[in-house]
């Protein structure tokens, strides 16, 4: 009897787990720029700028810890969404996209995380210093979406950016 009660819940979850529980209802259309993930938007720009072999995706708590020193969740987090890409070895390339409602405070975080690698790369890695130096750091029109791209051709990373962002 408990197996069968057991096994009954299971199914139950599974099923409600493919249902459309905080999804869009039938009807309702969702803007382009919430459609795209900051996973997605994140992914194009490693595509883009053939980052794939430099590169590993972070999961989301290595990407909260690493950039605002805190937990997804946490109260006065300044990004609703987000996702990188950090170095797969030692380099210090990097892609980073996050979805914010304050921009500017997304991005002094990024500039002191930006200066925290700096120092770093000045003791261990020298040769990486003016990539940091050089980050790509922008924002989408309407300020929701900050981009930071740590890597070598820094004219194609502005591009891909901007790319991205739909500017």
């Amino acid at each position: 009897m408990l197996k069968k009660f057991v096994s009954s819940m299971l199914a139950i979850l599974l099923l409600a787990g493919c249902g459309g529980f905080g999804g869009s209802q039938s009807g309702e259309t969702q803007s382009t720029e919430t459609a795209v993930s900051c996973a997605e938007m994140a992914q194009t720009l490693v595509n883009e700028l053939d980052m794939a072999d430099v590169v590993t995706e972070a999961k989301t708590r290595i990407v909260y810890g690493s950039f605002f020193n805190a937990r997804e969740g946490d109260e006065g987090l300044p990004v609703s969404d987000a996702a990188a890409f950090v170095p797969a070895e030692k380099n210090s390339d990097q892609v980073a996209v996050f979805r914010t409602d304050d921009a500017d405070t997304v991005k002094n975080l990024l500039n002191d995380y930006l200066s925290a690698q700096k120092a770093l790369s000045e003791m261990y890695s020298p040769e990486e210093v003016f990539k940091i130096s050089n980050a790509v750091i922008d924002t989408s029109n309407d300020g929701s979406i900050v981009v930071l791209i740590v890597c070598n051709d820094i004219e194609k990373a502005k591009t891909a950016a901007a790319s991205v962002l739909g500017k």
